[in-house]
């Protein structure tokens, strides 16, 4: 069967499914995978076993479809896919708060849950899908999809570099979140756009021009700056007791130039220094010195008029097309063998990362260095790999820990010597006139905190019977 075949079975298959299957919003669910398929694909993502996870996401949550039905139609690679999708979207961490969480945990907690990265960039192209429509969900229900798309989907994004999702994850949550800033800032951009657009043709026109002058052939278009990143800037502005309006904003815009080679970024900036001035502070080396998502380019901002501040990306051609959609960029994608390979047997791309969030770096510490498990509340914590259930209840309260008689994982019994994995549901089971922990779990605890109070506990007991 061939990859175009492949996908349309999947649509076909999704269709049957999906065919009765409304979604809140009244539409028809088949609508919604048919969009995120499209969106995926505006996005260079061809990968046939991506296009027909995307397709099928939903089909288990159906009675009428199962993961054997899968494998027999698709395949294992599009089953696990799939199964992994089901899995995830009925994790704990899917009825979090996540404003409430420090935004590095929720972010590591939830990649560290999805073990396929094909599984991911379905998720989110998911998710950008549903913001789409999500204004006309009950008022409760649509803030609780901006909160997600806010703080866990676009903060993914941004990690990833898949820049376009991060832009409209952002825009419709902030509509949700907070209408009045939102329409406020659209009606000055609405009133401002034609002098901007006169000014930045202009001035895209002048680049263009003293660029060719010294043989170097650019392609330089440029853009106003989305409506949640001007929020931002305000807020930024706001510190200032000078700030009234968001004519104090200069730099609402920022203009790309695409030249042939690394020597010609550097020749162009130098040569844009010469006919503005630039604002102190806000340059930026991202060939020298590259994000970790790979982004490469030179960002400066100049001062192209008494009421304008321009940022200007300059970039090679192939650094363009390589930043365009990030680590999920075709290149990335060409292969499923390749994709496999980078993130299971070698995720150095995905460890040690850090992204910007409001010009403060926000570290994320290494993926693989913690474990991830959630409370009988839904909470998130934190503990070493090898963690085991003592551990995690000593990391709440040493009168859980030393109270500890069993735990259930999943609501399965374990042994308290059980490896945590990410994603467990862990419940102590406890008897209340239990004060005393046992010597025995000094030999697999793992984190410093249970081993002292466990020994803390033992040495009381020992120092008491020694006074009686």
């Amino acid at each position: 069967m061939s990859n175009k075949d492949i996908v349309e079975k999947a649509g076909s298959v999704a269709l049957k499914i999906h065919e009765n299957h409304q979604r809140l919003s009244g539409e028809g669910y088949y609508w919604h995978l048919h969009r995120v398929v499209e969106l995926l694909e505006e996005n260079n993502v061809n990968d046939p076993e991506i296009l027909a996870g995307a397709y099928l996401h939903h089909v288990l949550d159906s009675k009428k479809y199962t993961k054997e039905n899968l494998k027999k139609d698709f395949g294992v690679e599009i089953a696990e896919i799939v199964t992994e999708y089901h899995r995830i979207s009925g994790n704990e961490i899917s009825s979090i708060d996540p404003k409430n969480y420090n935004e590095s945990i929720i972010v590591q907690t939830y990649l560290n849950l999805i073990k396929n990265p094909k599984t991911l960039i379905i998720r989110l192209a998911d998710k950008v899908d549903n913001i789409r429509s999500a204004f006309v969900l009950p008022k409760e229900n649509s803030r609780r999809v901006a909160e997600k798309a806010m703080y866990l989907y676009s903060p993914i994004c941004q990690l990833l570099g898949i820049h376009r999702f991060v832009v409209e994850l952002e825009n419709e949550a902030f509509k949700i979140l907070n209408p009045g800033e939102y329409y406020s800032i659209e009606a000055y951009l609405k009133k401002k756009m034609s002098e901007m657009e006169v000014v930045l043709k202009d001035t895209a026109q002048f680049v263009k021009e003293i660029l060719e002058e010294k043989e170097i052939q650019a392609k330089v278009d440029y853009r106003i700056k989305h409506t949640y990143s001007i929020y931002k800037k305000m807020q930024r502005y706001r510190q200032s007791k000078n700030y009234k309006s968001l004519n104090q904003i200069y730099d609402l815009a920022a203009m790309r130039v695409l030249v042939d080679s690394v020597e010609q970024c550097y020749l162009t900036e130098d040569i844009l220094k010469q006919a503005w001035g630039v604002v102190s502070g806000e340059r930026d080396d991202y060939i020298l010195h590259p994000k970790p998502s790979g982004y490469k380019s030179i960002h400066n901002t100049f001062v192209i008029s008494p009421t304008m501040n321009l940022e200007i990306q300059i970039k090679t051609k192939e650094m363009h097309e390589e930043n365009e959609f990030g680590l999920a960029s075709h290149t990335f994608y060409k292969t499923g063998a390749q994709l496999k390979k980078s993130f299971q047997e070698s995720p150095d791309w995905i460890t040690d990362i850090s992204f910007i969030k409001n010009k403060g770096d926000l570290r994320i510490d290494l993926f693989k260095k913690y474990v991830y498990v959630f409370t009988p509340k839904g909470d998130i914590k934190q503990l070493p790999r090898s963690a085991t259930p003592i551990d995690f209840a000593y990391s709440i309260h040493k009168d859980l820990g030393n109270a500890c008689v069993g735990v259930a994982v999943n609501d399965d019994f374990q042994k308290l010597s059980y490896e945590l994995k990410d994603g467990d549901r862990v419940e102590i089971k406890i008897l209340k006139h239990k004060k005393l922990p046992s010597p025995d779990w000094l030999d697999f605890v793992k984190t410093r905190k249970a081993r002292d109070e466990i020994k803390k506990a033992l040495r009381k007991d020992s120092d008491k019977k020694e006074l009686n």
